[in-house]
């Protein structure tokens, strides 16, 4: 009797594909998907001398889906002659990406990057100072790390510090709290002030959150808008810390807050007297909430709203909001106060350690290919 060979159906199981870069998988690029946008808003007010070097630095990029804004807040030196040599000039693939807007008053910082937000059609966005330089890298790191497997609000690298005459004349940003490693941001009260990260020409941020933390028109800082921005971001969605060293941050005495020379050891920036007081910003950001609760609402419900709110605010500032604000925060007291306690009974330890113990390390194989063990609680 002859055997009949029997061919199975059943086609054979894959085989598991390793974990792969999202940033480096070709797939995408077979499936007709593009990698996202990055809007750089560069705002510049009589910065002649230094703002060229910051627009050759965007050009020359090794990441290319980008689009530059740049706000001339009302400059009494040559800087809009210069910008808009420096355009006309450019190779015709970078010419169209770049935007001019000349504004017909000097409003600050916040202003001049909120009309640069307006034109911005990028899925994400960063703050430029006309002043501070990008190597080539920056965009492409800074994408690369917005796309691994722990979605942030924002990013920001480690940056060199140099003089007026682009001389390096320190290897760290004191501030920025990596110290070597891949460093995440959890929650973290914002009852006192802190700064952690590098300058704000260090981060990219989501848009999304972006649009949604910007104050309305007329509320404003005309210094220090990354703080706000910062700071609104990291309670909205976290941070990540990237170690490594991607723009330079340029310290040449006529800094809007900045201006500190370096003397050593002790970590001086700014004068302090010259920032505007934390509280202003903590409350615009509370106001913010309250103002545009049904935005907030749909993301985070009632219940990740208080949560928020619980960072930003005291007990007893907690309770007020509440109590002015009956239409919207109806559960009784006595449960904003027992959420008050749950939150931060666990994190009362924490927050009083040094910042590397309060922060989640997180393994570089495992943030970008998937590989090894979840730091993440």
């Amino acid at each position: 009797m002859s055997k009949t060979s029997v061919t199975s159906v059943v086609p054979p199981a894959p085989q598991s594909s390793p974990p792969i870069d999202t940033f480096g998988d070709e797939r995408l690029f077979a499936a007709g998907i593009n990698y996202p946008l990055l809007s750089v808003i560069i705002t510049n007010y009589n910065y002649a001398q230094y703002v060229i070097e910051t627009l050759e630095s965007v050009i020359k990029q090794t990441y290319t889906h980008w689009e530059c804004i740049v706000v001339d807040d009302v400059s009494m030196d040559d800087s809009v002659s210069r910008i808009k040599e420096f355009i006309d000039n450019a190779p015709p693939m970078e010419k169209e990406k770049f935007t001019l807007i000349c504004r017909k008053t000097n409003g600050g910082q916040m202003e001049a990057f909120r009309d640069g937000l307006s034109k911005a059609q990028g899925n994400f966005c960063m703050m430029l100072d006309s002043d501070d330089v990008l190597l080539p890298d920056f965009m492409e790191t800074h994408i690369k790390a917005h796309l691994g497997r722990r979605s942030v609000a924002f990013t920001s690298s480690n940056q060199y510090q140099i003089d007026g005459q682009g001389k390096v004349i320190a290897g760290d940003h004191p501030d920025h709290m990596s110290k070597g490693k891949y460093r995440y941001i959890p929650d973290t009260h914002l009852h006192k002030g802190y700064w952690i990260w590098a300058t704000a020409s260090s981060m990219v941020f989501r848009m999304d959150t972006l649009r949604l933390i910007m104050p309305d028109p007329g509320i404003t800082f005309r210094i220090c808008a990354d703080y706000y921005i910062a700071h609104f971001a990291n309670q909205l969605g976290n941070s990540l810390l990237i170690p490594s060293f991607h723009g330079c941050y340029r310290r040449h005495g006529e800094n809007n807050f900045g201006s500190n020379p370096i003397v050593g050891a002790i970590n001086s920036v700014g004068c302090l007297d010259q920032h505007p007081p934390h509280d202003e910003f903590r409350w615009t950001m509370i106001n913010h909430i309250i103002k545009h609760y049904n935005k907030f609402y749909r993301i985070y419900m009632e219940k990740g709203i208080v949560k928020i709110l619980c960072r930003l605010a005291t007990l007893r500032e907690l309770l007020k909001i509440t109590e002015d604000n009956q239409e919207i925060f109806t559960r009784s007291t006595w449960l904003y106060i027992w959420q008050y306690i749950c939150f931060h009974t666990p994190r009362w330890y924490k927050s009083r350690q040094k910042w590397q113990k309060r922060l989640i390390t997180v393994p570089e194989e495992y943030f970008f290919n998937g590989k090894g063990e979840n730091p993440f609680p």
